[in-house]
């Protein structure tokens, strides 16, 4: 497990969804040969677009992705991380307050405020230094708890993998993200190209092991992403409540900024 790794948000936005692969960060622990098999009425279309997105991340994402990795310091990647996972604290918070969650709501409250404060703009992570805990909350997982189901797997173009309730989920949470109304667009695509590229340089090693030990790249990512948002939803990982991470996964909850 590489220690620069880290536990992706579950942010539905259109960078997070363009880096389908992100999901693989987290399928070593979750998904394995023995995996429950989930239910793809729309294997047929999802395939193909599937093969696409995976040509645009080989082909595109990946080469410019190893040559900013090899260019920023590694350090540098992660205050840039720390600062885009730091504005999604609207979203958090909304979905906390929908879920009822009152203590996970100012939960994310404190994390914003020392983060924004003696992390600087929030490109530390002082919060996470001190194990606040950290809550990963969006509106598809705020559904979900409510009781609707996924619906039919979806693979999006450029988006990635999704479900018919994550899909509404994100488009919700968009709602939520409030900087991109009060900045120019071409300051919000540049910065938005960055998070991208950013994102992708962190997952460098876990994509390509992935796709080298996976026998079915397609369902490998499907299975891998429908139990990681069911985990997520019934507060098994990626939040402060649930289970804690066990010893194997102290660098995937708190990651170091140092390569192996």
């Amino acid at each position: 497990m590489s220690p620069k790794r880290r536990a992706p948000e579950p942010n539905r936005s259109a960078v997070t969804r363009l880096l389908l692969v992100l999901v693989l960060a987290l399928m070593a622990p979750i998904a394995s040969a023995s995996a429950q098999q989930h239910s793809d009425p729309l294997e047929k279309i999802n395939r193909p677009i599937f093969r696409f997105n995976d040509g645009v991340d080989r082909w595109v994402m990946e080469p410019l992705a190893t040559g900013y990795d090899f260019v920023m310091p590694d350090m540098a990647q992660t205050w840039v991380d720390n600062f885009f996972t730091n504005l999604r604290f609207p979203i958090v918070l909304a979905n906390c307050l929908l879920q009822g969650r009152l203590d996970k709501g100012a939960t994310s409250v404190g994390r914003f405020v020392l983060n924004s404060t003696v992390g600087v703009a929030g490109f530390g992570d002082p919060a996470t230094h001190f194990r606040i805990p950290k809550p990963n909350e969006d509106f598809g997982q705020t559904l979900g708890k409510w009781g609707l189901e996924p619906g039919p797997y979806l693979m999006l173009p450029l988006f990635g993998p999704s479900d018919l309730r994550d899909t509404v989920g994100s488009s919700v949470d968009g709602l939520a993200r409030v900087w991109p109304f009060f900045i120019d667009p071409v300051v919000t695509t540049a910065t938005t190209s960055a998070q991208t590229l950013n994102t992708r340089s962190l997952y460098l090693k876990e994509v390509r092991d992935a796709r080298a030990r996976s026998l079915d790249y397609y369902a490998f990512v499907r299975d891998a992403y429908l139990q990681y948002r069911q985990s997520l939803i019934d507060d098994k990982i990626g939040n402060g409540h649930g289970r804690e991470p066990a010893a194997s996964d102290e660098d995937l909850y708190f990651p170091t900024s140092d390569k192996e």
